[in-house]
């Protein structure tokens, strides 16, 4: 890591102290929303921007091609506002870790464009990166994580020094993870993470509001230093990884019961810079609806 970008990443750890994240004062509710082209049919992305405001959904994380679809998605981040919700752009491709690679800086340039050029109703609010090492099979695992710390030190120097917000989908075992971080050795990627980050959204999935707030501990003590705002998520798909990860199996009902529970969980907490729960994803959620309706 250069000195340039660790002094940049300083110089935003002493003015977090300083600032705080939007909407800090509440317990925020989002949800991912992975089909971008919604924004091209604007009787289709109402329809589903009602489903999300008749449950307190406040903040979307939409994945979209900004190139193709930079009007439709003003007209969407617009709509979205007006319902009380506002729009991080999600996106993110793990190729982007590697030495050389320019797959970020390029979507950083877009980002800043549209970002320039959109009036600010039609804004987002952050970048929402979702980025996830373990899916490169060639690199070790060693490297691969330091790899990764670097470019999140990088992104983060990046995205703050254009006066961006920069939020980060994270697993909840970062912590077990060390690397090095400027001068430093055996940090903890966790650290790395949340201090150079605005915001992480962690994928604690599970189907008790206890369970996701046990595997969210080291995240929340984190938290409460006062320099990031942390997001609990939980899953609704059929992940195949056990059904203690995820409420496809219990159903909308008892997902919003749980979700009601960390949410005074987060508001006890009280944590500086604010907290949030998350669903993923929107389709996952529709579908509730869907076999719930079929009964």
């Amino acid at each position: 890591m250069s000195g340039y970008t660790f002094v940049k990443i300083l110089l935003f750890i002493i003015f977090s102290a300083l600032f705080t994240y939007e909407s800090s004062a509440k317990v925020t509710k989002g949800v991912w929303w992975w089909r971008g082209e919604d924004v091209k049919n604007v009787k289709v992305f109402s329809k589903r921007l009602q489903f999300l405001s008749s449950r307190g959904v406040d903040e979307i994380y939409l994945c979209v091609d900004l190139k193709k679809f930079s009007k439709e998605t003003r007209a969407f981040v617009k709509a979205a506002r007006a319902k009380g919700m506002r729009v991080a752009f999600l996106s993110g491709d793990v190729s982007w870790i590697r030495p050389g690679n320019r797959g970020f800086a390029e979507v950083l340039e877009t980002y800043l464009s549209y970002q320039r050029r959109a009036a600010k109703s039609e804004r987002f609010y952050a970048i929402h990166l979702d980025v996830e090492p373990h899916q490169d099979p060639k690199l070790s695992e060693s490297r691969k994580w330091q790899l990764y710390a670097d470019f999140v030190l990088r992104a983060a120097a990046d995205i703050h020094a254009a006066g961006e917000k920069v939020e980060w989908d994270i697993p909840f075992w970062l912590d077990n993870i060390l690397v090095e971080y400027g001068e430093k050795k055996g940090v903890s990627l966790l650290e790395v993470v949340m201090e150079a980050s605005d915001c992480v959204a962690l994928r604690s999935y599970r189907d008790t509001a206890q369970a996701i707030l046990d595997i969210s501990k080291g995240e929340i003590a984190f938290a409460s230093k006062g320099k990031t705002r942390v997001v609990l998520g939980a899953e609704t798909g059929e992940t195949g990884e056990g059904d203690f990860v995820t409420f496809f199996e219990e159903g909308e009902k008892t997902m919003q019961s749980e979700l009601s529970k960390v949410v005074h969980a987060l508001e006890e907490a009280k944590l500086p810079y604010g907290a949030g729960v998350a669903v993923h994803h929107l389709k996952g959620w529709e579908n509730f609806t869907e076999k719930e309706d079929a009964k």
